[in-house]
Parts: structure tokens; sequence; C-alpha cells
């Protein structure tokens, strides 16, 4: 894929995705009930959830999208994010989300480790990663996933974009949204 694609690819890709969150956007926050009671989020989705079958390759498939889909069941569904930025971070990592790029470290990378050391999707927390679709061209692979922090919630709707090099992780991009609470079956987000 030439510069010039590439260029063109991700305009479009982020048109299909939602405005990018704030750091504050991350918190969960439960809308009250009429007695302030916090209520439980629920959504039937149109889209089918993709299936641990769905991310495991060949152990020799070394696509773009094999290596997205081992970053994320390492990282995101086995909630082990600092040893899948380990295996499949590239050392020249560029982190192009302002929300999760942390200035003042050596490189993107010591960035993204910092950042996920200190918050959530560690084995003993309650964080789920629904992913719904994995599409991929040349580079690039674009995840679209419902993101929750706790059971209950309504979580964010998220389109995680990585550009893939020699196996590894090069470029990241986020957008994201929190679920509006007032889902229907016909506009569920997924």
């Amino acid at each position: 894929m030439t510069q010039a694609m590439l260029s063109a690819t991700l305009p479009a890709l982020l048109l299909l995705s939602a405005p990018l969150c704030g750091n504050a956007a991350y918190a969960d926050s439960q809308p009250p009930t009429a007695t302030g009671a916090a209520q439980s989020f629920e959504f039937q989705a149109s889209l089918p959830l993709q299936t641990d079958a769905d991310r495991r390759s060949a152990p020799d498939d070394k696509s773009p999208k094999a290596i997205v889909n081992a970053f994320d069941q390492l990282g995101f569904i086995d909630h082990r994010p600092l040893e899948a930025m380990k295996k499949y971070l590239s050392p020249d990592y560029i982190e192009r989300s302002p929300d999760f790029a942390v200035p003042g470290f050596e490189n993107d990378k010591q960035g993204a480790l910092d950042f996920f050391s200190k918050r959530g999707w560690k084995p003993d927390e309650q964080a789920t990663d629904a992913i719904y679709l994995v599409i991929s061209e040349g580079p690039i692979v674009m995840v679209y996933h419902h993101v929750t922090y706790k059971p209950g919630m309504p979580g964010f709707a998220f389109v995680d974009i990585f550009r893939v090099t020699d196996g590894l992780i090069v470029e990241h991009w986020a957008v994201g949204e929190p679920m509006p609470t007032n889902v229907t079956k016909k506009h569920s987000m997924f």
C-alpha cells in the first residue's frame, strides 16, 4: 500500500467511527434511576461477536490481521496488556491518539506500557472487550469493539486502527464514544 493509498484509507475508516473521547470519558459512570440506584445496561447487537476461534490464526500466520487478533487476545481478552504490548508493539511504535499518548517517556511504547500499567485489564479486574468487526487492508487493521470496565455499565464503542509492519504494530489510532443508554434493537451501535 502506498503512502497516498494509506492517506486515503485512514480518513474513510475514521468516518465510520465516532468522535474521539477525552480522558474523562474513560471513567465509566452509571446513569441513575429515579431512586438514584445504578441501572444495568444491556443491548442486542446486530453484528456477530468475534469468537476465540476467529481470533486464533495458524501459528505461522504473520498477516497484519493475525498480529492484531493475537494482540487483542493476549492483551484484552486474556487481560495481559503489558505482555501483549511488549510482544507486539514495535520499538518505534507511534501512538496517534492523544488520550493514550503519554508524554515524558523515551518512546510511545514505553508510554503505552506506563498507561496500561495504571488502568484496567488486569486479570483480577472485570473489564471486558467484545470485538464485533476486524477489517484488514494491506498493513492496516481496524477493530470495532465494545469495551466495559465494570459489569452492567454501558462502556464505550471504540474503533482502533493499527498499522502493522514485519509482524509488529508500528502505529495506532483510537476513536470512541460512550455507549448511549437509549439503544434499541434496531439502533444498538453494534
